[in-house]
């Protein structure tokens, strides 16, 4: 073989288009692998619900697991990390609302438990001055208005401020209304603001 020839096969051999398919398909595996390890690199761990829970509910270890997740940073910012550390003890947070399984964790879906239990106080409140689907560990502002045959004149006042609902008194079916019980705190009450409740007409008002 002279040299000329060897030199022509080696031209030919290079422009084979079998011999550049593979090189694309070799490059084009390792482009997407790399993309594929870089999207695993995006990725952060978690707390996730296990299962459904309810507002007021103590938070158990058992209602979470963790979930390698993709999401925004600014997204991100509203969730609660694997790595990061609980507002509190386990045994002193309770469910701030209803979850459902599968859910990321909120930062806000935690609140903490009143280390001792303040004054419960029932309310009278008619249909159409509560929210209808309050839950226990709801909060709630509670204002006293004028009730019937009273100084129509007179301005509602902010009796509590923050309330946690302890008990709704029934299912919210638009009945005529019903006994609701807030936690009023320790000696914030004085006979005043409890002849106010009695002869007054009772607003619930729910804060986040």
């Amino acid at each position: 073989m002279t040299p000329g020839s060897a030199s022509r096969l080696r031209v030919q051999a290079w422009r084979d288009p079998r011999l550049l398919l593979g090189i694309l398909l070799v490059l084009g595996s390792a482009v997407g692998g790399a993309r594929l390890v870089a999207s695993y690199d995006d990725s952060e761990r978690f707390w996730v619900l296990r299962s459904d829970v309810t507002a007021g509910d103590p938070v158990n270890r058992e209602d979470l697991t963790v979930a390698d997740v993709r999401i925004g940073e600014a997204t991100a910012a509203g969730y609660l990390r694997a790595d990061e550390q609980f507002p509190s003890a386990l045994g002193d947070l309770v469910w701030a609302h209803d979850l459902a399984a599968g859910a990321l964790l909120a930062r806000t879906a935690l609140r903490a438990q009143a280390a001792t239990a303040g004054v419960e106080l029932p309310l009278s409140v008619t249909a159409g001055s509560f929210p209808l689907d309050l839950v226990h560990g709801d909060r709630v502002d509670v204002w006293v208005g004028p009730g019937p045959g009273g100084d129509t004149a007179s301005e509602a006042i902010r009796l509590l401020a923050a309330a946690m609902v302890l008990d709704t008194g029934g299912t919210g079916d638009g009945g005529p209304g019903r006994t609701i019980v807030v936690d009023a705190g320790e000696g914030t009450l004085d006979g005043r603001d409890l002849a106010a409740v009695a002869a007054g007409h009772v607003t619930l008002v729910r804060v986040p």
